[in-house]
């Protein structure tokens, strides 16, 4: 379907929005890299996502200069690539052994984001932005439970599952408050 709505494999676009959402994510992680106030993240691999980003940073050491090079931001992370991939919900922390979303046909050295279960998923960490964006669908999910007599049973029933689901993930995964 992509293919169909942008043009034929040779126009290029595919390699484009690959390349977009690559730099997007290269500027993520040297942010989250760099930043040593950044809030710890959560979630069933918090801590390997804290090791991962440690460890870039280790190596992306600021030596007087800025990277704003697209290329240079390519080579640094294909050299110290964290397999760290942002997304809205959640930021996942691939590790193609416990990946849910992986497939035998699919690729196997990057997450497949659209078929992502993110409440069961083992290589799934939280940013704030990602807890933040996560409260909100529950508070959607709240909203549309509260009018559940108009539901038909089996939507009603799937939301219900979809809130209880999210108010345990968020539960189990909230942030230690340091006293």
């Amino acid at each position: 379907m992509f293919e169909g709505y942008a043009g034929t494999s040779d126009s290029g676009f595919r390699d484009e929005v690959e390349a977009e959402e690559a730099f997007a994510r290269g500027q993520f992680l040297a942010e989250m890299g760099a930043d040593d106030d950044r809030p710890s993240l959560t979630g069933p691999a918090g801590e390997e996502a804290e090791a991962r980003l440690a460890e870039l940073a280790r190596h992306t050491v600021f030596d007087g200069q800025v990277v704003t090079d697209e290329a240079r931001l390519r080579r640094i992370l294909a050299r110290h690539d964290t397999h760290l991939y942002p997304g809205t919900f959640i930021t996942c922390v691939y590790n193609p052994d416990r990946a849910l979303c992986r497939t035998s046909e699919g690729p196997a050295d990057q997450p497949v984001m659209a078929d992502c279960k993110p409440l069961v998923c083992r290589n799934t960490a939280l940013t704030p932005a990602n807890r933040q964006a996560l409260t909100g669908h529950f508070a959607r999910l709240e909203d549309a439970l509260a009018d559940s007599d108009r539901l038909a049973p089996y939507v009603r029933h799937r939301l219900e599952e979809r809130h209880r689901a999210t108010a345990a993930f968020l539960t189990c995964h909230a942030p230690e408050i340091a006293e």
